[in-house]
């Protein structure tokens, strides 16, 4: 009985190993015939893209035989991880050109088997894949679909309405800063620095007219957005825009007004009006960091202003009040301090006696 138990273990154990063995096998033949597939997908469209865009004297493309050669090596919606390999590769090519060729390309992407693959993602349930499309729409400038871009700009997906924010800038530049009271939902910090990178990218001049016309949100997202552009493109006439959010009742918005603003050199009015808004924030890191962008753009020292703080701070600010007081020449008043500390706890003792 054991014999034959035995013998079935060994027939099973056999079975696995053959299925393990066959499937290791099919893998490593279709991952073979896949990469000569796609080689020769690769070598096709190098060649099309060779004769398109550098074509012999008088000779004009023909797009229809592109077609059927794109056709005859798998590049057919049945396949459409063949059609997404080309799009790749498509993407790829744009990148590395510029001039008419950047021009030429583009128009290619329109003409040849994937007209319309990207485009069609826009409508998928899957988010992946609906951003997917979207990059593509923007990395081969298919400005056509700046329209279906629009619509997603609120998509419940943030990488969806992320990737659609990109796009509509790339394609209207800072027209787009139009929309910004319109977007209900969060943009994040990621969203805001690529949309800025973008637009100095793209469009390095800065269009005043749009960008003031924003002023007027009353999103959080879009006051550090306009923010962080104002500091990109060091706007130095629109400096009073960060400064009234410097005290703002919101965490980020203050952050983003405090990081913004260490960028520039300010007026003694508009110090002055920092150091009022100073005593509004209740974070003790963000008052730290705009102590320090005081004392380093200041032109003198600030005695009553260093002194309050001093005598009325809490610890950590009287401390970096202290420092900044004593390697600064008031050494007098860093000692007058600690001495009336010292006289206070003293006679708070003799009070206790």
């Amino acid at each position: 009985m054991e014999a034959e138990i035995l013998k079935l273990l060994i027939k099973l154990l056999l079975i696995i190993l053959l299925i393990i063995f066959g499937s290791i096998a099919y893998t490593m033949i279709y991952r073979k015939w896949r990469t000569r597939r796609l080689k020769i997908i690769e070598n096709t469209f190098a060649s099309i893209c060779s004769l398109y865009l550098y074509p012999k004297p008088n000779e004009k493309p023909d797009l229809i035989g592109i077609q059927r050669e794109l056709k005859s090596v798998g590049i057919v919606p049945s396949k459409p991880r063949n059609v997404q390999y080309l799009i790749d590769l498509m993407i790829r090519t744009q990148r590395s050109i510029l001039g008419v060729n950047y021009l030429k390309l583009k128009t290619l992407f329109t003409q040849i088997p994937p007209y319309g693959a990207s485009a069609s993602k826009l409508n998928n349930k899957r988010w992946y894949i609906k951003a997917r499309g979207i990059r593509e729409i923007y990395e081969m400038d298919q400005s056509q679909y700046t329209r279906d871009l629009i619509k997603l700009r609120n998509n419940d997906n943030i990488y969806v309405r992320r990737e659609a924010q990109i796009g509509i800038v790339i394609f209207l530049g800072w027209k787009r800063l139009r929309f910004l009271p319109y977007l209900k939902r969060q943009m994040t910090l990621w969203q805001q620095i690529k949309i800025v990178e973008k637009l100095n990218d793209l469009y390095p001049v800065p269009d005043l007219k749009h960008l003031r016309r924003a002023y007027n949100s009353d999103r959080p997202y879009a006051n550090e957005l306009i923010m962080r552009i104002i500091r990109k493109f060091n706007l130095t006439e629109d400096i009073a825009y960060i400064i009234q959010f410097i005290d703002n009742a919101k965490f980020e918005t203050r952050e983003a007004a405090i990081y913004c603003i260490s960028s520039f050199s300010l007026s003694p009015e508009q110090i002055e009006e920092i150091k009022e808004k100073f005593y509004n924030i209740s974070n003790t890191e963000q008052q730290l960091m705009l102590l320090k962008y005081i004392q380093r753009i200041s032109m003198e020292i600030d005695l009553p202003f260093y002194k309050d703080l001093l005598y009325n701070g809490n610890d950590i600010i009287k401390l970096s009040s202290a420092d900044i007081l004593w390697n600064n020449g008031f050494k007098e008043e860093v000692q007058e301090y600690h001495y009336h500390q010292y006289t206070q706890k003293a006679d708070s003792e003799s009070i206790s006696v």
